[in-house]
Formats: C-alpha cells, structure tokens, sequence
C-alpha cells in the first residue's frame, strides 16, 4: 500500500480560502446576536445561507463566486 503526504484535492484543507463557512454566532454582547454565513474568498457575510450561493452576492474576483 502506498501512501502520500500531500493534500487531496478535495479536502477542506486545500479550499480553506475558497469555501463558504458557517453558520458562525455572533458574541453575546452583541444586541440581537444571531447566526450568519461567511465567504472566505471575498470575506462577505450574509444572515441568509443562501444568499452566499448566489454570484451577484460575491465581489467580483471571488473564486466562489465561479462555483454558483
């Protein structure tokens, strides 16, 4: 069996900048904290998942942008 040290593809390591993250929870002294969605390429945050899965929503050069 041959094995590598080299990263798949396809895990999360390799897209840690090119993902969509969350949902992530605001700190508790934050009035109304809630829960909301983040582009790691872009760096753009939505309260709505699914706003991030929608191409007019990233900047521009965004990578993830080019997956919706």
């Amino acid at each position: 069996m041959s094995t590598s040290n080299s990263t798949p593809e396809n895990s999360i390591a390799s897209e840690q900048a090119n993902r969509i993250t969350g949902p992530h929870r605001e700190p508790p002294t934050v009035a109304n904290a809630t829960t909301y969605w983040r582009c790691e390429s872009c760096d753009r945050e939505s309260i709505r998942e699914q706003d991030l899965h929608r191409e007019a929503f990233h900047a521009a050069d965004c990578e993830v942008a080019d997956r919706c």
